[in-house]
């Protein structure tokens, strides 16, 4: 049994894992409202020396920002970054999804590894950090919305206002198994919509196909995403045995009856571009090659939604220092996207560091390594006592 925080006098990472206890035990899917997790956040952090922002974003859900010190205005400081909701548990469980087990050194459920135990220890390490008063601001942001497009993150980006410069140091606590990562690609969500006309499948000559067409551009793009495998550009060495874009074809939809000709169909597709590529060039790219293939067609291609990738100077102070606090020697990219590529608008420099490793968020029996965890939390405090003292 996880007992509350506030009754418990124990080290910085059982606090951590008793607070990661209770905020696993509130379902924050995606399609939830996160409320009843920030409302636990603010408990925690009550304290006459930090300043709590609540921001709503849209109907339930909310971002929280929370500040140990003064904001001056200078950008000096520290800011942890993570978000409070979670994919779905769905079925594979050993134990319920939504309460904290350990098992062989293991901390299981939904949210433990992505990203409530980050958020859990980013929540304590402010408290914390007001207690006993720091020279320079601790600052923590808890978004919602990260795993369905990062509204939240977007939202903040736009709605903070320009006056309350926040620390430009900024760690986004995902899973990283304590890798410094300095880049990650961007992700965008394409729909390709053909137009025909209906009518009755037993007279081929009344009405067009909509999904006839669509093979052939399937075919196209099945092409390009092989050529694209063989691409390269100034960043690619950092993503390692994931060096290129990545275009892959989604969902299909398209039709109605066995015995009615389709009018419509869609293709939903994803292309993961590096940092270094321009969204925009790309799509004009896309709708260049499949215009040849569509010639004579009623088809439009639209952005659904985008993810822009992250790019922080290798040189930046909180790279460098992180690298030297974990010995790490090479510039890394990733694949998936964070909140970082939002916050960068507010021109802060972004790492992605934390416990836990990717490869089991998002899975049954989801978990945080204690060891791990206790290592992060030691990271964190090393760099308070850098950026903040």
């Amino acid at each position: 049994m996880i007992r509350s925080w506030a009754i418990m006098d124990t080290s910085g990472t059982d606090r951590d894992i008793a607070l990661l206890g209770e905020l696993v035990a509130i379902d924050t899917t995606s399609d939830r409202s996160n409320r009843d997790a920030v409302d636990l956040a603010c408990r925690v952090l009550d304290h006459p020396g930090v300043e709590l922002i609540r921001m709503p974003v849209h109907e339930g859900k909310e971002n929280l920002v929370a500040i140990a010190g003064s904001l001056d205005g200078t950008g000096r400081g520290l800011l942890l970054s993570g978000h409070l909701d979670c994919v779905p548990a769905g079925d594979g469980w050993r134990t319920s999804a939504f309460e904290l087990h350990e098992r062989s050194g293991r901390l299981h459920a939904r949210g433990a590894c992505d990203m409530k135990g980050f958020d859990a220890m980013a929540i304590n390490l402010v408290r914390e950090a007001a207690e006993r008063g720091c020279t320079h601001p601790l600052a923590l942001v808890l978004t919602c919305d990260e795993e369905v497009g990062g509204h939240g993150a977007r939202a903040l980006s736009r709605e903070w206002p320009a006056d309350r410069r926040l620390p430009t140091a900024t760690v986004i606590g995902e899973p990283t198994s304590m890798r410094v990562v300095r880049m990650h690609k961007g992700f965008l969500k394409i729909r390709l919509d053909i137009n025909g006309a209906s009518g009755h499948t037993g007279d081929p000559t009344v009405g067009r196909n909509a999904v006839a067409p669509m093979a052939k551009a399937i075919d196209r793009l099945q092409q390009l995403r092989d050529e694209l495998l063989d691409l390269r550009t100034e960043t690619s060495d950092a993503f390692g045995p994931l060096p290129s874009p990545v275009l892959s074809l989604v969902r299909i939809r398209g039709g109605t009856a066995w015995n009615m000709t389709p009018d419509h169909c869609l293709l939903d597709i994803g292309l993961r571009l590096l940092p270094d590529q321009d969204p925009q060039e790309w799509l004009a790219r896309l709708e260049g090659e499949l215009g040849p293939v569509l010639d004579g067609e009623e088809w439009s291609l639209e952005l659904i939604n985008e993810t822009p990738s992250m790019l922080t100077d290798a040189d930046c102070d909180l790279h460098r220092a992180a690298c030297r606090l974990l010995g790490q020697h090479e510039e890394l990219g990733v694949s998936y996207g964070t909140d970082g590529a939002w916050l960068q608008r507010l021109g802060l420099d972004c790492i992605v560091v934390g416990p836990g490793d990717i490869s089991v968020a998002h899975q049954p029996d989801e978990y945080m390594p204690i060891e791990e965890y206790a290592a992060g939390r030691r990271f964190m405090e090393s760099l308070i006592t850098e950026f903040c003292s």
